[in-house]
């Protein structure tokens, strides 16, 4: 494979970073990850925009021009003679007192996970003390990201596919990789973005997806206690689009398998389609 880094392509087995890369020594940087199916990247546009407000956040200069980007995100799938697959592209500070950041984009092959497990769904362990609503950065996908690993290993280690992790109010944020939805009485909810969690590209294509047929869809808070009352859980990410998620802690969600509207919901965001984003 073919690697973008800081305006060139190299070959995988060549492309280096510096020992000293702010990324590499302090994990100070940016991510997105993309996915591509057909050639076109979805919501290319709106990944684009979340990073570079984000390196406003996080104050890294001289980020290249979102047309640039997008041109190189777009022609590391030219390179490698891609249709359907993951990208990801990363954003350091660089190294000390360098004047541009470091920008390093990679592709690979990826055609969706297992059609068996959109049919059983996944499970997911609860987790507290990961996510604190007040924290600035909940809403920058940093490259930072030991709490969202660890998290992940932990659910991993005890047999689930997710962990939810809880803020100090008790309220449900997010997934270690996902957005969380839940069903109730055919209303649709989601936790705030002010509970501590990052404002998904996908989660919002499902809120609008589903706005526009016709469901109410609330963004409010989730007390962990309640989730278990919900009659329909799913959860959001860029690679996965829509998954069921039907047991929390070896209890069942609803009947334990997916329900009716987030089956319904799987169908409309496939038909959608990534060209129909905006």
């Amino acid at each position: 494979m073919l690697v973008y880094i800081d305006g060139l392509f190299v070959d995988e087995a060549e492309a280096r970073v510096s020992v000293f890369d702010s990324g590499f020594q302090y994990g100070d940087g940016l991510f997105e990850t993309m996915r591509s199916n057909s050639g076109e990247i979805f919501a290319l546009e709106e990944h684009l925009n979340r990073l570079i407000n984000s390196a406003r956040l996080l104050e890294i200069k001289n980020v290249p021009e979102k047309e640039a980007l997008s041109d190189a995100c777009k022609n590391v799938l030219k390179v490698n003679n891609l249709a359907d697959a993951r990208i990801r592209l990363t954003i350091t500070r660089g190294i000390p007192n360098a004047t541009y950041p470091t920008v390093i984009i990679t592709a690979a092959h990826f055609t969706g996970y297992s059609k068996l497990l959109y049919e059983k769904g996944m499970s997911a362990i609860t987790l507290f003390g990961y996510r604190f609503s007040q924290n600035p950065l909940n809403q920058v996908k940093s490259t930072s990201h030991q709490k969202l690993t660890l998290a992940r290993r932990k659910a991993s280690a005890a047999g689930y596919d997710e962990a939810l992790l809880i803020n100090e109010q008790g309220y449900v944020t997010e997934g270690s990789y996902t957005n969380v939805f839940a069903v109730r009485e055919e209303k649709i909810y989601t936790p705030p973005v002010v509970d501590g969690l990052l404002p998904g590209i996908m989660r919002d294509f499902v809120i609008k997806v589903a706005t526009q047929a016709g469901y109410s869809v609330l963004q409010r808070s989730i007390q962990v206690d309640d989730i278990l009352r919900m009659d329909e859980l799913f959860l959001t990410n860029s690679l996965m689009e829509l998954m069921p998620l039907v047991r929390i802690d070896k209890k069942p969600i609803g009947d334990s398998v997916p329900g009716p509207i987030t089956k319904y919901l799987m169908g409309l965001v496939g038909k959608k389609g990534i060209g129909e984003y905006s």
